[in-house]
């Protein structure tokens, strides 16, 4: 499989806060500035290649160099590991306003679809550090960390294909999912019907498994362009996901709502 690399001009062109070279100005003089480059150069230099990186946008020129980025990276085709129909990724958040800490999680990227994830692992999640000088190495050394936790995202992804669906079940997936993504009152503020959420973009995830299941959902959430109305009554599209806040809080959410399906699934199964 080819990968597709980003070179330092497209990451600029993508996500120029990577490059800020100063914090935003009202930090304090305790704040430790290390300038995200840093971070992804050494995170090449162990082998992990950055492949997509995104910021959120901001009316503010003033912000756009601070502002809340995050770089998705994979290693060389011959050291990938397979998760799946996915590969393993790094995913690595930061800001330079104080908004957030660097936050490194490990990720899956679904090679049918081209759509990346976030895998929280455990209570904690991913690896957050505080700015300061150390910040590289304790990066480094949670990238480790994360993918030696690999084994136990195939067990779970191992887990949810073994678990088929009902119609209901997977109604009440949608639903939930909604819920994550416009609040309690989804049935007013969503454009779109779960059944929407529950469509198969190609055929081979029609699956009523619950990997598929989720994937159709998170997909169809995360790309946007399912036709809808407003709360208006008017057609209306739903947008891709811009914020990479949203982003990463989605996906992680709905890894969670996940595994909460398939304990739920266990027990029944069980009784």
């Amino acid at each position: 499989m080819t990968m597709n690399i980003l070179s330092e001009n497209q990451l600029y062109r993508n996500a120029p806060a990577i490059f800020a070279d100063t914090p935003d100005s009202q930090v304090s003089d305790r704040y430790g500035f290390v300038p995200t480059i840093e971070v992804v150069n050494a995170l090449r230099k162990e082998g992990w290649h950055p492949v997509r990186a995104q910021q959120t946008m901001s009316r503010l020129p003033e912000r756009r160099s601070v502002a809340r980025h995050m770089v998705r990276f994979r290693q060389d085709p011959d050291r990938q590991i397979h998760v799946g129909d996915s590969v393993a990724e790094l995913v690595l958040c930061n800001s330079h306003d104080r908004s957030s800490a660097y936050q490194l999680d490990l990720g899956l990227f679904r090679l049918v679809c081209s759509n990346g994830m976030v895998t929280p692992i455990g209570e904690m999640g991913g690896i957050r550090v505080r700015h300061g000088c150390q910040v590289v190495d304790e990066i480094l050394e949670g990238s480790i960390a994360l993918i030696d936790e690999a084994p136990e995202i195939m067990s779970a992804v191992d887990r949810f294909r073994s678990l088929r669906l009902s119609p209901d079940e997977a109604q009440l997936f949608a639903q939930s999912a909604l819920t994550l993504r416009y609040g309690e009152d989804w049935v007013n503020a969503s454009p779109v019907s779960p059944d929407a959420l529950l469509q198969a973009r190609r055929s081979e995830d029609r699956d009523p498994d619950l990997w598929h299941v989720f994937n159709r959902t998170q997909e169809n959430l995360l790309k946007g362009g399912l036709h809808g109305r407003s709360s208006e009554g008017r057609r209306t599209r739903t947008r891709p996901i811009r914020s990479v806040t949203e982003d990463v809080r989605l996906n992680r959410a709905l890894w969670k709502l996940t595994e909460h399906f398939a304990a739920l699934k266990g027990e029944s199964i069980a009784a």
